[in-house]
């Protein structure tokens, strides 16, 4: 063992020549099969692994006074089912809900993200905003990329949900068709109303996937790939 000095340097090169010149002809002669499991791409040991399908995002609307919060949104859209939102904060800033979209992939569910408002987005994630829930108010938008209303919702799907019989804001009607208007039941009492708001519930949670898929399926969303541009 030799100094410091030595060791950094290295010990003597050693002559391989004599070893090189014995490989030689088993470098040149390769295996016959060996170019053809490199020239198709079905046989290749790591074949590159397909991309997945971007999720589709909806957008809530943050106010208090939204009848759909993150606290209530699941069990309407999954279930059908309305119920008041909770008056507390949200115990996740962030819900997925599952849905079969049949004009889209009927082989196996979609997952949406629902979020209340844009602050974590990429510029790239306002592609898959399929639909904004709003009341109304026009500072929901005012940190989204198209924060007037009107380019907002020629754009992106509307949602207005308030109470069955209640007409909707002037501000909702001025954003024109592309605002959808929903109504939910404001009184529950008694079992033949309870029955009767929850079929209505159900058949307002479906105009609003039918209307969503609609709007998917014109702007390119297919098995596998979300649109890159809206």
């Amino acid at each position: 063992m030799g100094d410091r000095n030595s060791i950094l340097r290295g010990v003597k090169p050693t002559d391989f020549s004599h070893v090189r010149k014995l490989a030689v002809p088993f470098i040149q002669k390769k295996p016959q099969g060996s170019s053809n499991i490199s020239s198709n791409p079905s046989l290749a040991l790591n074949p590159k692994a397909p991309t997945r399908r971007p999720d589709p995002i909806i957008l809530l609307s943050p106010s208090a006074s939204s009848l759909l919060r993150l606290s209530n949104i699941r069990s309407f859209l999954e279930q059908g089912r309305y119920v008041n939102p909770d008056g507390g904060a949200a115990a996740s800033s962030m819900l997925h809900v599952s849905r079969i979209m049949k004009e889209i992939d009927p082989s196996r569910p979609m997952r949406f993200i629902l979020v209340e408002g844009p602050e974590q987005f990429k510029p790239e994630y306002w592609n898959r905003v399929v639909a904004v829930f709003t009341t109304g108010q026009s500072w929901q938008f005012k940190n989204y990329k198209w924060s007037n209303p009107q380019d907002l919702f020629r754009r992106i799907q509307g949602v207005y949900v308030g109470w069955r019989g209640d007409q909707p804001p002037e501000s909702v009607r001025e954003w024109g068709h592309r605002v959808m208007h929903i109504g939910v039941d404001r009184w529950r009492d008694g079992a033949g109303a309870i029955e009767a708001a929850k079929f209505r519930d159900k058949e307002a949670s479906e105009a609003i996937w039918r209307i969503i898929e609609a709007g998917m399926k014109a702007k390119g969303w297919t098995k596998s790939t979300a649109p890159t541009l809206l």
